[in-house]
């Protein structure tokens, strides 16, 4: 099945329609692929090709009898298996990545060592690990990428500006730790309370002492800034020669001016004692100290903008560093907020809890920057510029690790399944195999198939051609057989034999192997025979039609001495018969009609067709048409001549003879006695008929005749037929 040469890009398809054991199957849209179907696969073709292949080679065999067939199978299952694994081999061979044939790492460093020396065993945590940097590890190599380019003293101030602006967050941090811990907002918290506590307690003190004066709040906040203004006026301006209160006769009060009483003197008097009270003095203590810690944790500079260019630097540095750096002071602001807010309320002081404290790691931060300092400044020295150098590869290429990573693990996949498929190829190896299959070759298969190769040679050259089959060796578990000749094994059977011999023993040897088979599927046979095999023909189609009792026989031939050798043969044997024909038109090649062609078809096939033809040629008659008419007119009466002819051949002589047949029929020779001169006559009246008829020559211009009407030529075709039917009425009494 070849391509559609219209569409050669497509593969060879068709659609098939067939039978199992007599069932049609759905009809199958077959198309020419690496896979065979596993219905079709069973059909056998017999073509010059495959005689070749049995003449002039060796050959394997192609069926095996039941359990005898599983040396072959496990050797083509192992041989698919190979052609699997190598394909995918040949695939994963060239889907290396580009990157290993031109590779952007140090083949000096850790990691260019290891992948310079990559294998399917390569430990993949190991190059894991070193594909994971560190923040510090990547802080590093970006400063060192930076760093190595610049003046090395310019380098190292610029790392010590770094390094203080990382100790300005540092200090800020360890200040606003050190003033909001739980401790210290606990004491802040108690100094007030403290101070509220012993406020309280002057307060009663001073309502009794005070209960009968006229006005209310003596003792009270506002009352004490009053008195104390009042008691720095008197001392520092009105009588600072006198203690306060004025207790002088012609004193006047501080505040109305207007001479004091004797009752007022008291009263003043009264006043500054509580004043100078414990209770009074520890109340105000307690109060300037809780003022003084209040005054210095709200003081407390915990602004985030006028921390920017220290928390800058460290996020350069340090991403996350920075990050929690702001969480703990945000952390601490919170802190604070809830202990003022607590102050308002008489409960319990309740802290949310602090962030995690970054001084430690802003401490080791500042550390490594001033350290890295100290580095830049001594690479003015070749070696340690030199060991700065190396630090600064090892890190690139490890960082150019962890950007090829997944690259790195598919290619130690990639290996370690190359080395799994070199293991798995091992496996496919058909050589016990092979051994196995010849054992049972020469123990079961060979005789079977001397004994069956002798009897089909017998029938089909009988005697006339020596050879023999044998077995000469085997491959990928299947025994393998060739052709010899019993007088000379040694030379080569096709430059012997005749076309014709060959052709008898390619035919031998192919159903030899299909005697094995354990199916009976369809034979393909595709001009079995030539002009050359005249001599063995007709053995050859005697073999054929007795196959047809096993299986369907398909034949494609050009030879019909051949076709007329099938179907006399088939006709005996009672086997029914499909003819069909494969022409060449304007429509292309392949064009496929029932039945024979006219020059092999049967009389009775001829008359139908000649009653067709004037069925078709009615029309031109009706419309005249004349020349038309006259044509199709002029055909069938050449047809028809032709048809007596064959007749005659056919009918009257039974076939006794027949042209180009190299035999005469002599078992038929009485029928041909029913022949009358009545039979003779009207032979002769019908042939002379279509002869004149026909332009089998140049007619003359003069007679210009009318072509017969349809009418007339069903008669004439009608007299064909009545002749035919009265010789094999006839014909068939006969003994």
């Amino acid at each position: 099945m070849y391509d559609d040469g219209l569409s050669p890009s497509q593969p060879a398809s068709a659609n098939f329609t067939f039978t199992i054991g007599g069932v049609e199957q759905p009809l199958e849209n077959w198309k020419d692929t690496n896979h065979p179907h596993p219905t079709l696969s069973a059909i056998s073709v017999f073509d010059s090709d495959c005689a070749s292949v049995h003449i002039n080679g060796k050959n394997v065999v192609a069926f095996r009898p039941f359990g005898l067939d599983v040396p072959d199978e496990l050797a083509g299952a192992c041989q698919r298996v190979k052609d699997i694994l190598v394909s995918e081999q040949q695939q994963l061979e060239n889907s290396r990545n580009p990157i290993f044939s031109k590779p952007v790492w140090n083949d000096k460093t850790v990691v260019g060592r290891v992948l310079s020396s990559l294998k399917h065993n390569t430990d993949v945590e190991n190059i894991s690990a070193l594909a994971d940097l560190s923040d510090d590890e990547l802080a590093r190599l970006n400063r060192l990428r930076e760093d190595l380019s610049k003046n090395p003293v310019k380098a190292a101030a610029e790392q010590e500006i770094k390094a203080n602006n990382i100790k300005g967050l540092l200090n800020a941090v360890t200040r606003i730790a050190q003033k909001t811990t739980d401790e210290s907002l606990a004491q802040i918290f108690g100094f007030v309370r403290d101070a509220q506590s012993k406020r309280t307690a002057a307060q009663l003190a001073s309502d009794i002492a005070f209960s009968s004066s006229p006005l209310t709040g003596i003792g009270s906040d506002v009352w004490q800034s009053l008195w104390e203004a009042a008691r720095r006026y008197s001392t520092e301006i009105a009588y600072p020669d006198q203690p306060y209160p004025p207790s002088q006769e012609d004193a006047l009060c501080i505040l109305c001016q207007q001479p004091l009483e004797t009752e007022t003197i008291k009263r003043l008097a009264l006043f500054d004692g509580f004043i100078k009270k414990d209770t009074e003095l520890l109340a105000q203590k307690s109060e300037n100290t809780s003022k003084e810690a209040l005054h210095e944790i709200t003081s407390q500079n915990m602004v985030l903008q006028s921390l920017k260019p220290y928390r800058q630097e460290v996020a350069i540095q340090n991403p996350e560093l920075a990050k929690q750096s702001l969480r703990f002071i945000a952390s601490a602001r919170l802190r604070r907020y809830s202990l003022i807010k607590s102050l308002d309320n008489e409960g319990e002081l309740q802290l949310p809890i602090i962030a995690n404290n970054p001084i430690t790691k802003l401490e080791q931060l500042e550390k490594t920057v001033r350290d890295y300092a100290l580095e830049l400044e001594k690479t003015s020295v070749g070696s340690e510029r030199k060991k700065l150098e190396d630090d600064f590869e090892e890190l690139s290429d490890r960082e150019t690790l962890s950007n090829i990573l997944p690259t790195i693990l598919e290619e130690i996949e990639r290996l370690k399944n190359i080395g799994f498929i070199d293991h798995c190829l091992k496996d496919t190896t058909t050589h016990a195999i092979t051994k196995i299959g010849n054992n049972i070759a020469d123990h079961i298969i060979t005789p079977k198939l001397r004994d069956r190769f002798q009897e089909e040679i017998v029938k089909l050259a009988a005697e006339k051609v020596r050879v023999e089959i044998v077995r000469t060796g085997g491959k990928f578990g299947s025994p393998q057989y060739q052709i010899r000749l019993f007088a000379k094994p040694d030379e080569k059977v096709g430059s012997i034999l005749s076309e014709g011999e060959q052709t008898c023993v390619a035919l031998a040897a192919f159903l030899t192997e299909l005697a094995t088979a354990t199916h009976r599927s369809t034979l393909v046979f595709d001009d079995p025979v030539s002009s050359l095999d005249h001599r063995w023909r007709k053995q050859v189609a005697k073999r054929l039609v007795e196959e047809v009792e096993n299986r369907q026989i398909i034949v494609f031939t050009h030879d019909l001495v051949f076709v007329n050798d099938l179907i006399d043969l088939a006709n005996g044997q009672n086997r029914s018969i499909g003819l069909n024909t494969i022409s060449r038109g304007s429509k292309g090649t392949g064009i496929v009609s029932d039945g024979l062609p006219w020059i092999a078809k049967s009389v009775k096939d001829r008359i139908d067709l000649l009653e067709k033809s004037v069925r078709a040629a009615q029309k031109p008659y009706e419309y005249n048409q004349d020349d038309e008419y006259r044509q199709q007119v002029s055909n069938i009466y050449n047809n028809l001549r032709a048809s007596w002819e064959r007749a005659l051949e056919d009918i009257a002589f039974s076939r006794v003879i027949q042209r180009y047949r190299d035999y005469i029929n002599t078992k038929d020779l009485k029928k041909v006695s029913v022949l009358s001169d009545t039979d003779c006559d009207a032979f002769h009246a019908g042939f002379k008929k279509c002869c004149d008829i026909v332009d089998a020559h140049d007619p003359s211009s003069a007679r210009n005749a009318e072509a017969p009407p349809p009418t007339e030529v069903r008669q004439d075709i009608q007299a064909l037929k009545e002749w035919v039917i009265d010789l094999r009425a006839r014909q068939k009494q006969i003994n």
